[in-house]
This record gives structure tokens, C-alpha cells and sequence, in this order.
């Protein structure tokens, strides 16, 4: 059996080991990309990131994208409301 982190460090080994998560085999449910995407563990995402520049500037994009998108809800949620309707702190 193949070491995993061995594996891992191959862009074939990386993709193989990824379709697998998608289809594991009979008497095992798979999962979508998205299913995928959504769960993935940091280990295999850093993984990509090595192998897929592209995919690593895009897991960015969304990271920072999802940090502002919870301050800003937090900030909008937490402000007082003036009496144009306007949220201000």
C-alpha cells in the first residue's frame, strides 16, 4: 500500500486519491464536488493548492470573501437602526 502523504505529493496521485473520495466503491455512499469541496480537510486542500496555483488563488478569493461576508453580517446585525432605516453603530 501506498504511503498517503507519498500520494498526496503526486498531482496523479492527488487526482486518484480525490476520485476515490467522489466514488469509493460498492457499499459506499460518493459525494459531489461540492459535497467534496465543502468537507474537505485543510491537509488535502494545501495539497491542491501545490499542485493547482490556480484552484489555491480561487480557495483565497472565497476565504477572504466568506471573512467579509461574516463581519460584514455581524456588523450589520449588531448595529442600531437610525430613523432613516439606515443601520449605524
Amino acid at each position: 500500500m501506498t504511503d498517503l502523504n507519498t500520494e498526496l505529493d503526486d498531482t496523479e496521485g492527488l487526482r486518484a486519491f480525490l476520485r476515490l473520495c467522489l466514488n469509493p466503491g460498492p457499499g459506499r455512499e460518493g459525494r459531489s464536488v461540492d459535497g467534496l469541496a465543502q468537507r474537505m480537510p485543510s491537509f488535502l486542500a494545501d495539497s491542491i493548492d501545490v499542485h493547482a496555483p490556480h484552484i489555491a488563488a480561487l480557495r483565497k478569493t472565497a476565504q477572504d470573501a466568506q471573512e467579509a461576508y461574516v463581519t460584514a453580517l455581524q456588523d450589520w446585525i449588531t448595529a442600531e437602526t437610525a430613523t432613516d432605516g439606515e443601520a449605524t453603530r
